[in-house]
């Protein structure tokens, strides 16, 4: 139950910090070396490491929690 807690806590974070550092670069228009959109915004406002480790921390909840219902 504990793993199982850790997992949704870890998933819990990684969205919260994925959408507020979209919510962030979404508003910004940016031409990073010809890309354009939220790519661009993510590369020009220097986010795409920051949103790379929150979707990280996002699937390591998710297996974090798949395991923790595996060994029930």
């Amino acid at each position: 139950m504990k793993k199982m807690l850790l997992g949704i806590v870890w998933q819990l974070m990684g969205f919260v910090g994925a959408i507020i550092i979209l919510c962030s670069a979404a508003p910004h228009r940016w031409d990073y070396n010809g890309i354009t959109g939220i790519l661009g915004s993510l590369l020009g406002l220097d986010l795409i490491l920051p949103f790379i480790v929150c979707v990280m921390l996002f699937i390591c909840g998710a297996v974090v929690c798949f395991n923790a219902i595996q060994e029930k």
